[in-house]
């Protein structure tokens, strides 16, 4: 073999450059901060992602005809717009585009809308497996690391593989952005062509999550700034380059440019422009401390086109808005049970005002964000914590860490993001919002894991020991509370499995519990196609995607069928049959005859009343065919 003068020199240039810049010198495609993974590693590692592909496709099998939420209908009669081709219906500023997309072209082959669904979590679901463990394998060279990840993470896929929202590509896309964010760090004192590709790369990147889900565009807005002047303060500065900062500066016009095509098709639907209002619409009513709804009228929203199933497929303001027809109540509404009622007083009027209301909030909501993230990741924040310790103190510095601290940043972000919008009325928000904290804690434990090993074996064998039962109580934990729904001893919530029963990842195929749907469904009680309105309007939703029906009205509406202004309201909104829910202890034989022709009662046990997460419960839904006007 012969070796030039100029390999030499290479080599000489590598071994004797400082240890601040050797990162920069590294290979085009090596990121790692320790050794090559090996072969046996890689091998090992793709067996065990295989096996929990299996496992998550035998659950993901198991539950393909559940709803599992609400929202999830949105996405999916989104999604069958687009597979039917009408395109123009399905455009949508209220849900993030991406999901409906991925399942248009199953639902266009055959598959089932719920089946679509569950496909599209499936295989993002192994992606993040993959992708999680080959960024681990790469930044540690260590294939047990990677291991112990797939182990750790594969509860928490397993118990939201069948969930019907975006979350589990939010999930997905926090991995990709992590390393997006690494390659950049590598090309940061690259050449001007690999800053300038890479930050079109970063860029795609961001582009995708605001397809995703809004939330993510205020991450990356933040996250993408705030690493770029870490990485320069990083520097010394004599090796800080002007060139470098082009990067973010490219990141910024290639996500604006990659995003411009469905800002154009939402402006073009919207007659102005418009990049999505889910954020305006849930931001809103953080700054406020007086109730949106009106007492004293009733409100029947209309579905945004013919063929979406609900009002809630678009709450765009202009859009929901006109949508929506009004009367005035008889009496004014008051307070339903167990609701604080509104101050008659705002004190919000003035920015003073709403600020500190805003800050109030998110104080008295600090013990909720924690129980949140407890209910399915105990450990993240006593690892969120140990990192932040170490990084103080100086044990876990950037420069030699370089992805725990990407991983940080990015979910330190998510998580100030997340506790910024969510409320106390909400009890901190939905547990599946903040499902990245439990990748991200995992990431940054794996990435610092071999360290400490290191540190363990020259100790004593109870450090040993106590390595070993910490790694092995993070997966338990995972196991037990994400699959068996084993509340943890230091969580204020119960757990319990999004798409499976609790402690049964293996059995046959789940048969939906929806004896309204199955009753209504038999008895040929509500044509298909038919307009439906109904006093619990979650439900009622529910009826009307299983059934083909178009649902009208909204929740917290509390309709009065003897109140001739209710019964005007109806008749004129287009509402061709009434369902009112009654609960247990409302026995009390009814007069419809105002309304209509009463077509059927069915006593069920299911959820009865007008609220979320509404118990389980003896009802009697009548279901009158409303008289025309």
């Amino acid at each position: 073999m012969t070796i030039t003068s100029t390999t030499v020199a290479e080599d000489h240039a590598v071994a004797t450059a400082p240890a601040a810049d050797h990162g920069r010198r590294r290979s085009a495609g090596a990121f790692h901060e320790g050794r090559h993974p090996s072969t046996r590693s890689i091998l090992g590692n793709a067996a065990l992602l295989a096996v929990a592909a299996v496992v998550l496709a035998f659950v993901t099998y198991r539950t393909r005809l559940e709803v599992t939420n609400i929202d999830g209908i949105s996405y999916m009669s989104i999604a069958q717009q687009y597979a039917t081709g009408h395109w123009g219906d399905a455009v949508n500023g209220y849900w993030s585009p991406l999901v409906s997309w991925l399942m248009a072209p199953l639902i266009a082959v055959g598959l089932g809308q719920t089946t679509a669904f569950g496909v599209v979590n499936l295989v993002a679901s192994i992606a993040i497996l993959g992708i999680g463990a080959w960024l681990l394998l790469r930044t540690t060279g260590n294939g047990w690391t990677a291991a112990w990840s797939i182990l750790a993470v594969s509860p928490l896929l397993i118990a939201n593989v069948s969930l019907q929202t975006p979350d589990v590509l939010v999930l997905l896309w926090s991995l990709v952005f992590v390393w997006a964010l690494l390659a950049a760090d590598r090309a940061w004192h690259g050449s001007v062509r690999r800053i300038v590709l890479t930050g079109v790369l970063l860029g795609a990147v961001c582009a995708l999550g605001y397809c995703t889900k809004a939330f993510l565009v205020p991450v990356f807005l933040v996250v993408v700034p705030l690493w770029a002047l870490i990485r320069w303060c990083q520097d010394r500065r004599d090796h800080r380059e002007r060139r470098s900062l082009l990067l973010p500066a490219v990141a910024l016009v290639a996500v604006v440019a990659f995003s411009a095509p469905w800002v154009i098709a939402l402006s073009a639907k919207f007659g102005g422009f418009e990049v999505g209002s889910s954020l305006t619409v849930n931001v809103s009513g953080k700054f406020s401390d007086t109730d949106s709804t009106d007492a004293g009228e009733y409100r029947i929203p209309s579905p945004p086109n013919p063929l979406a199933v609900s009002p809630n497929e678009d709450r765009t303001p202009s859009l929901y808005d006109a949508g929506v027809r009004t009367a005035e109540r008889a009496e004014p509404l008051a307070p339903a049970a167990n609701t604080p009622a509104a101050p008659t007083t705002s004190h919000t009027t003035t920015l003073v005002g709403k600020v500190r209301y805003y800050v109030h909030e998110r104080i008295e909501a600090i013990p909720f964000y924690f129980a949140r993230i407890g209910s399915f990741a105990p450990f993240a924040l006593a690892i969120g914590a140990a990192y932040v310790a170490a990084l103080a103190i100086g044990a876990a510095h950037y420069r030699r860490f370089v992805f725990a601290g990407i991983v940080a940043l990015s979910s330190g972000v998510y998580l100030l993001g997340y506790a910024g919008i969510a409320t106390v009325d909400t009890l901190g928000g939905n547990s599946r919002y903040y499902l990245p904290l439990f990748t991200g804690s995992v990431l940054i434990a794996g990435a610092l894991l071999p360290t400490i090993w290191r540190a363990a074996r020259r100790g004593t064998w109870v450090r040993r020991g106590l390595a070993i039962v910490a790694c092995a109580t993070v997966v338990v934990a995972a196991y037990s509370q994400n699959v068996n729904g084993v509340r943890a001893p230091f969580s204020t919530m119960d757990t319990s499995p999004a798409g499976i029963e609790r402690g049964q990842v293996l059995g046959g195929v789940i048969v939906p519990d929806e004896p309204l749907v199955q009753l209504l469904d038999a008895n040929h009680t509500i044509p298909a196609g038919s307009t439906v309105l109904g006093t619990n309007a979650r439900d009622t939703v529910r009826v009307a995607f299983r059934l083909g029906l178009h649902a009208y009205g909204e929740a917290g509406q509390r309709y009065d069928y003897q109140d001739p202004a209710f019964v005007d309201l109806m008749q004129r909104s287009g509402v061709e049959y009434f369902l009112q829910y009654r609960g247990p202890t409302d026995a009390r034989e009814r007069d419809y005859s105002a309304i209509g022709e009463l077509v059927g009662s069915f006593p069920v046990e299911q959820t009865c009343q007008d609220i979320k997460s509404a118990p389980v419960q003896p009802c009697l839904v009548d279901v009158v065919k409303v008289a025309r006007s």
